[in-house]
């Protein structure tokens, strides 16, 4: 091992900045290919004699890097991993969990919204073959547009991911052979 590989398997934050930018590489990107064998042998052979708050860390990213994972989601868990650093900030702790808190009423405020007209709508009478899947549909598009400035894109999104759903329902539960050949025709075109 090279003097400067040495003095980088001792800085375990640069290691992980290191692992989080190697999982941005494009396909047959070599050295970051390298760098991220490199990254991972050394974060878990560092592991066990790391303090709690870095080995938290350090096993979070391992598990899933930051980057593939919903930010309000990786919010959480680094509040958790912050709260128990010795040296942290008591205001910014407070603001951070202020911050979660309050966004995570926004979807609960959206979601009972949509559930509200999608009840007013009467789908369950009219559509008895859809399977009911508002809520599930609302957080997929939820993982896709996740800021509060998505409010508009998250409804459009739920609401399109619920029509493709019925639309499916109908195809596989409901129709016959003879009314799905035209269905099928007009969805081609």
């Amino acid at each position: 091992m090279t003097e400067s590989s040495r003095n980088l398997t001792i800085d375990v934050l640069g290691l992980l900045s290191l692992y989080e930018a190697a999982h941005l590489r494009e396909h047959k990107e070599e050295i970051l290919e390298q760098a991220l064998c490199f990254t991972v042998t050394h974060l878990e052979s560092v592991d066990p004699k790391l303090e709690n708050s870095l080995k938290a860390q350090v096993n979070e990213a391992l598990i899933q890097p930051i980057h593939t994972n919903v930010p309000r989601v990786v919010a959480r868990k680094y509040i958790r991993i912050y709260e128990n650093i010795e040296s942290h900030d008591d205001l910014l702790l407070k603001f951070a969990k202020l911050d979660f808190h309050i966004l995570q009423k926004m979807p609960q405020r959206e979601l009972s919204e949509l559930t509200r007209r999608w009840k007013d709508l009467d789908y369950e009478n009219k559509y008895p073959y859809a399977r009911d899947k508002l809520v599930e549909c609302y957080f997929w598009a939820t993982w896709v547009y996740f800021g509060p400035q998505y409010k508009r894109a998250r409804r459009t999104l739920t609401k399109l991911i619920v029509i493709i759903t019925i639309s499916d329902d109908l195809y596989d539960a409901y129709a016959t052979y003879d009314e799905l050949v035209p269905y099928t025709d007009a969805i081609e075109r």
